[in-house]
């Protein structure tokens, strides 16, 4: 924020009082200044779904459960067309995170002995938990829409001492509470762990084993219609939190690798790989996009969007990872697996230059 002026001595009585007068004058006419009328135009966007929209890869994070990263591609977008920009956006996220709380990492334990005078407070127990719970215990949250759960595991008081343990489960709200009648566009990617990305990633990328590659691949298109479906549901809701006026923006996934055909195992191949991902990336992007059309359709709006250009944006397959076992991906836009220095969380998910491009196309489709 700039600093105002430096002023010397008392403000002067007589440019005190034009001032008055000229905000009074707005008033009664109605004018706005400039930067009020900015703040109350400002739109204002919230980001939904996985890690694909929360910022995994990027390397720079506000926190390491949902890795929300200031440098992701709805945070871009927001910040090029002046918007408010709120993310809930959480890595592993699946539809149901849209509508319902999701539990985030193992529960811990934690102890803690306080002064509990059982003639004042007959349930000990019930006033350790009031106690544990008022000095958080469990720590706080790093992020708005999180919360612990306090689970009593077990205590035993010996006099006015009473101790006590508690389970804590760290809980993300529902995604779609960040959405209110304020908001005006709603950014998002959904769909891949619902259909088991990360055992693709394991099967196909790392392990290469061709049976188990071959069914996770079938799994997958096998599942993609139903989680199209639970995804329109979703949308349908995020909307009506809205007010209906919200504008939603899903995004389609780069292509994962940089090659139409690639089979495994390489030394005596059996089964070609990159042409069954391939496919169901595209299976994946067709279902969606029909997904969004429908939804149009019910209600003869415009205001579900598929952005189907991030591929293109990335130049279609060019910055995928080389799936062979000795690869080369200084071209790749997405985190190797086994990359020295980086989180389990983040192979196989753009480095900051995909998020540049993604950013890129959805600017181009918010700006219509």
């Amino acid at each position: 924020m700039p600093r105002s002026a430096p002023t010397t001595g008392r403000a002067r009585p007589a440019a005190a009082l034009v001032a008055a007068l000229a905000t009074a004058a707005a008033l009664a006419t109605g004018a706005v200044t400039a930067p009020a009328a900015a703040a109350k135009d400002a739109p204002h966007v919230v980001q939904l779904g996985d890690s694909y929209s929360a910022g995994n890869g990027t390397g720079s994070y506000e926190e390491r459960s949902c890795y929300r990263s200031p440098d992701n591609y709805g945070s871009q977008v927001a910040a090029s067309i002046g918007a408010s920009y709120t993310d809930v956006a959480c890595s592993g996220g699946v539809v149901a995170d849209i509508l319902e709380p999701r539990e985030l990492g193992d529960p811990s334990t934690k102890s803690a002995t306080y002064p509990i005078d059982p003639a004042r407070y007959p349930d000990q127990k019930a006033e350790w938990l009031r106690r544990a719970q008022t000095a958080r215990l469990c720590g706080v949250p790093a992020q708005p829409d999180f919360s612990y759960t306090y689970t009593f595991v077990g205590g035993v008081g010996a006099g006015s001492l009473y101790t006590g343990t508690v389970s804590c489960q760290l809980v993300a709200r529902p995604q779609i509470d960040a959405v209110t009648p304020d908001t005006d566009h709603v950014f998002l990617t959904i769909g891949g762990n619902d259909i088991g990305f990360s055992t693709i990633v394991v099967n196909c990328l790392t392990l290469r084993e061709p049976s188990s590659c071959r069914q996770s691949l079938e799994a997958a298109s096998a599942k993609a219609p139903e989680m199209v479906d639970r995804t329109k549901e979703a949308l349908r809701a995020v909307v009506a939190r809205s007010g209906g006026h919200a504008q939603v923006y899903l995004l389609s996934y780069p292509f994962l690798i940089d090659t139409e055909s690639y089979a495994i195992p390489e030394v005596a191949p059996v089964y070609d790989a990159g042409t069954a991902l391939n496919d169901l990336q595209r299976l994946g992007d067709e279902l969606q996009a029909r997904g969004v059309t429908e939804l149009n359709a019910e209600d003869a709006t415009t205001q579900y969007h598929f952005v189907d250009t991030v591929k293109a944006a990335w130049g279609g397959r060019t910055h995928g990872l080389d799936p062979h076992v000795v690869a080369d991906n200084s071209h790749a836009w997405l985190v190797p697996v086994g990359t020295p220095g980086r989180d389990v969380a983040e192979f196989v998910h753009p480095t900051q230059p995909g998020w540049d491009a993604t950013a890129g196309a959805l600017r181009v489709a918010v700006a219509g």
